[in-house]
């Protein structure tokens, strides 16, 4: 997976649902996500106030953790 700030900007303005299914399928791809994974509301706005004010250091760090490559 590949984040930037215009990614991050699309991922912020998904709705709940659709974040939700990103959110899942990228635990699921780094093995800590199974059937009882859930995203609650609050989670979600945690993540799209992230997606928003993320910081280039803050992205690299996502991105090892991920192992996506920044573009």
């Amino acid at each position: 997976m590949n984040f930037d700030k215009k990614s991050l900007s699309k991922l912020s303005k998904l709705s709940d649902d659709e974040l939700t299914q990103v959110i899942k399928e990228l635990a699921r791809e780094a093995g800590v996500g199974g059937d009882n994974f859930n995203v609650s509301k609050g989670d979600l706005a945690k993540i799209r106030t992230f997606l928003t004010f993320a910081t280039d250091e803050q992205i690299a760090s996502l991105l090892k953790q991920f192992g996506g490559k920044n573009q």
